[in-house]
């Protein structure tokens, strides 16, 4: 019922980002070569020369951000959250502009010219969004391209699709009104006026006409939808409704069509067909490579941590530990061993914490550094885990969580990972369950193969960065 205007949005969007990324790569060859940081005159660094290479840049850059999915017309997203995938689009169309100037042998090439781009692009992106949502803002307040709405409903649903319609200029939609169960009842709704009662829908419609209707009842007046529904049947309008779900966990909705009839998707998994096999890929790509390091490149340390862990605690170098995956079946996880073998055997299940008396002082070093994770490569060459994901838990603490989060088995809708969205954001170890089940499901909503290589980015600089990863005050 929105799609047209929002078609146009992501046209604007295309358009701008093709002149902020040239805008770009023009200033990053300027910083290059006329800021006195390298004096170059040879014709091989001549802007033209450069501009040669503009359209892999932009090409590069628009398939990612587009497989991010910046072009795609979902919902509204916060500031911080497409800045979040403009910067993953970004940094995966520089991998792709690199890969593609080294397999065509395109010259001329500068090391340094692409590094500034690295992290000069970015920024354009976020300009271009930013100018985006000025211009648009500015044609509505003018009245350019704006269809008028109103709301049947005034209640939590109204407003949050009032507040989503007042923040998203995409959509093209000025409510003028909703419309309220009785007369005298409320006047307005944060600034926007109540017409009453709602039963004369047809004669306040027909003296108030507006393009769109948008129904927001709550579900303990769903006995009245289809009367509403009937007499805007009579009026040339387009009609939206918009279900009430309170109380009920979702994850990754939409709609989908079985034979002609809608059916409201509530909870399902992003990563499937052939995004599971992609991912799987990566997977096993990705841990081979890490292994293959590990044993070869790092034979001698890796040697060495094995014998400290075996000297200082007393038991099998590796732990093996049930933890809950896919579909919440149980899995066998694998670590290096941290604690004596029956630190557990008088208290039970215990939530690890900083500065455990139970861990030795090779393991407190070990979980400080997140090398104790190393051996879950094998399980993910084993299937049993990803590199990416939400981090698995003890089914005794899945049950626990359970009873105060319902929503907290939506994280097994996607397999287990050895880093994720909330770990690089600092949630790891003793900290909030809840805060971290925001992070896993925002990832499992935003899910795509470009937010997992940013978050395996972020994750490496964490990690050989010794005031972020080797100094996580809540690495435990």
């Amino acid at each position: 019922m929105v799609k047209p205007h929002r078609h146009t949005y992501f046209t604007l969007a295309v358009v701008f980002d093709v002149i902020l990324v040239a805008a770009a790569w023009v200033l990053c060859w300027v910083l290059r070569f006329r800021t006195g940081w390298q004096h170059a005159n040879d014709a091989s660094t001549h802007l033209v020369e450069f501009l040669k290479i503009l359209p892999i840049v932009e090409l590069c850059t628009l398939f990612a951000l587009g497989f991010v999915g910046l072009y795609r017309a979902g919902g509204r997203r916060s500031p911080l959250g497409e800045s979040m995938q403009i910067v993953k689009g970004a940094v995966l169309g520089w991998l792709l502009m690199l890969a593609a100037l080294e397999y065509y042998s395109v010259n001329p090439y500068s090391r340094g010219l692409r590094f500034i781009f690295l992290f000069v692009n970015p920024v354009a992106l976020m300009g271009s969004r930013a100018v985006l949502r000025g211009v648009l803002h500015g044609l509505s307040r003018r009245g350019w391209g704006v269809r008028t709405a109103a709301i049947v409903g005034t209640g939590r649903l109204a407003q949050k699709i009032l507040d989503a319609l007042r923040n998203d200029p995409s959509m093209g939609l000025r409510v003028e009104y909703l419309l309220g169960e009785e007369e005298g009842v409320r006047e307005e709704v944060r600034g926007v006026p109540v017409l009453a009662p709602a039963s004369k829908l047809l004669e306040i419609m027909r003296e108030h006409p507006v393009d769109t209707v948008f129904v927001a009842m709550p579900a303990s007046k769903s006995d009245r939808l289809e009367s509403v529904l009937d007499a805007l049947a009579k009026l040339p309008v387009s009609v939206g409704v918009v279900p009430d779900f309170k109380g009920v966990a979702t994850l990754n909705t939409g709609v989908d069509e079985l034979g002609g009839v809608p059916v409201i998707r509530l909870v399902d998994s992003p990563i499937q067909g052939w995004y599971s096999v992609a991912k799987r890929v990566i997977d096993v790509v990705g841990s081979v490579v890490l292994l293959t390091v590990l044993l070869v490149l790092l034979g001698l340390p890796m040697l060495v941590t094995v014998l400290l862990v075996k000297l200082t605690g007393h038991g099998p170098v590796l732990f093996r530990q049930t933890r809950m995956g896919l579909g919440g079946k149980p899995f066998t996880i694998l670590k290096f061993r941290t604690m004596p073998v029956d630190a557990e055997e008088e208290t039970g299940p215990v939530w690890a914490s900083a500065s455990d008396p139970r861990c030795t002082r090779f393991g407190a070093f070990l979980r400080r550094t997140s090398l104790d994770e190393l051996p879950q490569l094998l399980n993910v060459l084993r299937g049993d885990m990803s590199l990416v994901g939400p981090r698995p838990e003890r089914p005794h603490f899945v049950q626990e969580f359970t009873k105060t989060l319902p929503a907290y088995m939506l994280r097994h809708n996607v397999k287990a990972g050895m880093t994720g969205w909330a770990q690089i954001n600092g949630l790891r170890g003793d900290t909030s369950p809840k805060k971290r089940l925001q992070y896993d499901l925002h990832y499992i909503n935003n899910w795509s193969l470009g937010f997992d290589l940013f978050i395996l980015l972020v994750t490496f600089i964490q990690l050989v960065t010794p005031f972020a990863g080797f100094r996580d005050k809540n690495a435990h």
